[in-house]
């Protein structure tokens, strides 16, 4: 008797912790991770008693959710998926039928298992898809029984989704709605009347369009990965491209026209082949796998690996060795890898299946040439066997494709040939001479690129040929700002340096698409692409050793010495114009002349400059913005002029002609002139732009002692620039970021100046936030005036900080804060600090060079979606000594962990 009552107190609390957690998970994020945490601790229940004779038989609830829960152990013992469908779906399936008895005596309705459920693919916390069919319209008293009959499946814990009506409002429902008739596709009759719903399903069946059904299935699977393609980094199990969905669809177009939909059964029928079949089933088995403990470790259906349960799931498959981020990237690798299996052989069943039932195209067959004949905008091999006799045709073939612009694909039965081929190649494969030309030529040929790329790299041909390029397949990048896998993002860099070459995109980037018609080789910038990131993942430096690798490859394939040697001093320079802009103060003209030397000739300097607007636009569409353009274009027109000979205009003596003839033309007389330049001082030219000065220097000729401030537009668009003159404190750089932040606008540069009468003259670049239009731009500005108004005046009340949380991204995937501090050519220091962003962390900076007596003279700042990389050029001869050093290294080292005293 005693466990019996173990047993019922049990169930007890976990049928109330069930009926709770449904209100929970309405309630808001803290209700659902609370609700999670407590059903992730359900996940192993107390140890029951087995029963005796003598103790009281359960009811079926407590029996369904006995047999749910010992299903679940099972799987995490096992980790056998299909074992766990079977034990949850047939505990399912017993509950119903008892619930079913209890509320429907008679003979009338029939219930179906429908949707996953009636496939048998029924998750932990998956919706229970069910069909309640009447011969005729329900009266109010066979509903009212339904309603009843549904509450006790809820109060069961299931979630029932259950479409009711007559037979006939069904078949219309599956006539109007695709997703119903997908639904019914895969109907399990369960209680009720058999006859009645062998007559439903077999009307469903012949009533269906099978070219209509298909049709739509292709379209809603190609809007369902454009949906689902903006989470690459949180990718959907189920709906993402190469995820489970893609598996279903394959087998609901097999199931529409009448086949198996077991994997192997199809291999018996030659629909697939046996190879085809066991990538297909361990595919399913891995994604279902992921699935399953997506839901246990919610605690709900979750079906995206989301940052916050990536390391659980690592964790409880013991791959956190060395370390946390390791089991996190070998969890993903594998998912992207099983993912790109999946779109391999969506590519040659999908249309295989298609194509049984009927042609998308008309039946017009033409000869290519000797091997090779167009069939509609297919190309397809004479001979299945091309690709076995002469490997030469794996290229070959692409290279038919690429000259032919009304050929969009392969034929599916080729594409098989040609894969099966391509997975049997190995090292030799590489080094035949008349392979490495035919691959040379791709490049050189630029038309549809980006396109033989990504199908080399889908069917696995790219990694065999280049074996470094298996290394970052599937490959994360724990950087806050990289939101692809290394070989999704080398591809999409590629891709962006194409479309600079097509004429048709040249608006998009003007100046770019210049230089780049104006390039005589670009296939050395694709070449130059393609490699860029390819040591991503190797102990070591990525631009170094990419850099070895590009060299080999020019070896190999006889590229000229010249051209070689631009493609490897590329890939190994690649980030040396980005971090100079985003670093380095790029009208300092130091900065421009170290750059330009170390780039040479104006022909790397556009080839760097493209590769770089690739790149990062290829990194995150966040990354670019209308400042970093603008940012690139200075530093490109700087670089360009000093390599020509001709940049005058940025050194400081003709800098201050430049105000002084600006300032004469408003009428300034010459003393005036004299007397503001004397107050400024010779290092006032030197730290700003002619313009910026221009614009200053205009204000401050009507009153140098009175304080002052102005805004105007950035020369970037979603930005503002601000000048702010005033008796010099401490603090004021601060008190100023703490401005800022509280009006959501984020510094990009930040020139502090102190001139000779001890006046500070800040000149900041500020960027709106992400997707501000015009109008949000004049309200940002009209808030700045209001408030700098108020600061300048003494009344503006600094609001403390707000407790932020970083983004679930930066929680999960930490970045250890960088401290750099070097010592720069003319005595000053360089203080670079990265660390992951959020708000007040420039104050909580600035606060801290204070308290250390530094004085700041130039800030850049770069916010990279959840990253800052901040760098700072300070006045502080104390930093020549060691231990001043490091206590400023350990109050930097807080402030960045949030941990500021």
């Amino acid at each position: 008797m005693k466990g019996s009552l173990q047993k019922k107190a049990y169930f007890k609390r976990y049928s109330a912790f069930v009926a709770d957690s449904r209100v929970k998970f309405r309630l808001g994020a803290r209700c659902c991770r609370n609700a999670a945490a407590q059903c992730r601790l359900l996940l192993r229940p107390p140890a029951l008693p087995e029963p005796s004779r003598k103790d009281t038989p359960m009811t079926p609830l407590e029996t369904f959710q006995s047999q749910k829960w010992q299903a679940i152990e099972a799987y995490q013992a096992q980790r056998n998926p299909l074992a766990f469908f079977q034990a949850h779906t047939q505990a399912a399936d017993t509950w119903i039928a008892s619930v079913w008895a209890a509320h429907f005596a008679d003979a009338g309705l029939c219930l179906l298992a429908i949707g996953g459920y009636g496939r048998g693919e029924l998750y932990p916390y998956s919706d229970v898809d069910l069909a309640m069919v009447a011969a005729d319209e329900p009266d109010a008293a066979v509903q009212e029984n339904i309603a009843r009959f549904v509450q006790a499946l809820w109060d069961g814990a299931l979630k029932p989704a259950v479409k009711t009506g007559s037979l006939q409002q069904l078949l219309q429902a599956a006539d109007e709605d695709l997703t119903a008739d997908t639904a019914f596709l895969e109907a399990r009759f369960l209680c009720g009347d058999r006859a009645l719903a062998e007559r439903a399903v077999n009307a469903l069946n012949l009533r269906r369009d099978t070219v209509s059904f298909m049709d739509g299935k292709l379209l809603e699977m190609q809007q369902r990965h454009d949906k689902y393609a903006g989470f690459p980094l949180e990718p959907d199990v189920k709906n993402g491209a190469g995820c489970l969905r893609d598996i279903h669809t394959m087998l609901w177009l097999a199931r529409a026209q009448g086949l198996h939909t077991d994997f192997y059964a199809l291999a018996r029928d030659k629909i697939i082949t046996r190879m085809e079949a066991g990538l297909l089933r361990s595919s399913h088995r891995r994604l279902a796998q992921i699935r399953i403990e997506l839901h246990l470790a919610a605690g709900r259906e979750e079906n995206r690996l989301i940052f916050d349960l990536q390391g659980t799931l690592a964790e409880n498959r013991d791959l956190c060795r060395p370390d946390k981020q390791t089991g996190i990237e070998h969890l993903m690798r594998d998912f992207y890898r099983t993912a790109k299996t999946v779109m391999q052989l969506n590519g040659i069943l999908i249309p295989m299946l298609r194509e049984r039932v009927s042609l998308p195209y008309p039946r017009i067959v033409h000869d290519l040439d000797a091997h090779y004949f167009q069939i509609g905008n297919k190309i397809a091999a004479k001979d299945l066997l091309l690709f076995q006799k002469q490997p030469a045709h794996l290229f070959i073939l692409l290279q038919m494709w690429q000259q032919h612009s009304d050929v969009n694909g392969v034929a599916p039965k080729t594409l098989r040939a040609w894969w099966a081929a391509a997975r049997k190649t190995d090292g030799a494969f590489y080094r035949n001479e008349r392979h490495r030309a035919l691959f040379l030529q791709f490049f050189k040929t630029g038309k549809g690129l980006t396109h033989i790329m990504r199908f080399l790299n889908l069917y696995g041909l790219l990694a065999k040929y280049l074996p470094n390029w298996y290394k970052i397949v599937g490959l994360l990048q724990h950087d806050l700002f990289h939101i692809y896998p290394v070989d999704d993002h080398i591809l999409t860099v590629l891709g962006n340096m194409r479309r600079l070459a097509m004429e048709e995109h040249s608006h998009e980037l003007p100046f770019a698409a210049t230089l780049m018609h104006d390039f005589p080789q670009p296939y050395l910038l694709y070449l130059a692409a393609l490699f860029h990131d390819i040591a991503k993942g190797r102990n070591g430096d990525h631009a170094r050793l990419g850099r070895a690798d590009a060299r080999q490859f020019a070896e190999d394939h006889a590229l000229p010495e010249a051209d070689g040697e631009l493609v490897e001093w590329l890939v190994g320079e690649h980030l040396l114009m980005a971090a100079t802009a985003q670093k380095e103060d790029i009208h300092d003209p130091d900065v421009v002349r170290r750059f330009a030397e170390k780039v040479q000739t104006p022909e790397r300097l556009a080839a760097l400059y493209l590769l770089t607007v690739a790149d990062i636009r290829g990194t995150n569409p966040k990354l670019w913005t209308a400042w970093k353009a603008q940012l690139l274009q200075t530093l490109y027109r700087s670089a360009h002029a000093y390599l020509a000979g001709s940049l005058h205009t940025v050194l400081p003596e003709n800098r201050q002609q430049i105000a002084h003839n600006a300032l004469k033309v408003q009428g300034t007389d010459d003393k005036t002139i004299r007397r503001l330049f004397a107050m400024l001082g010779e290092a006032y030219f030197a730290r700003f732009p002619a313009e910026t000065a221009a614009w200053q220097l205009g204000i401050l000729v009507r009153d140098p002692e009175a304080a002052c401030f102005d805004i105007r537009p950035g020369d970037a668009e979603g930005s503002l620039q601000l000048f702010v003159y005033m008796p010099d404190r401490d603090r004021l750089f601060s008190e100023l970021c703490e401005l800022f932040a509280a009006l959501r606008l984020d510094i990009a540069t930040a020139r502090i100046f102190t001139t000779e009468h001890q006046y500070a003259l800040n000149s900041f670049v500020l960027g709106l936030p992400e997707h501000s239009n015009d109008t949000d731009r004049k309200h940002a500005e009209s808030s700045l005036h209001r408030a700098m108004t108020q600061f300048m005046e003494g009344c503006w009340q600094s609001k403390a900080p707000s407790a932020a949380k970083p983004s679930r991204r930066a929680r999960w995937n930490p970045i250890a804060p960088h401290i750099g501090i070097t010592e720069t050519e003319g005595g000053q220091f360089s203080i670079e600090v990265v660390a992951a962003n959020r708000p007040y962390l420039l104050a909580d900076l600035s606060r801290i060079f204070s308290r250390h007596h530094i004085r700041l003279q130039y800030a850049k700042i770069s916010t990279l979606i959840d990253r800052a990389e901040d760098v700072f050029i300070v006045h502080a001869p104390q930093l020549h000594e060691a231990a001043a050093q490091r206590l400023l290294r350990q109050d930097l080292q807080a402030a960045c962990t949030g941990h500021l005293l």
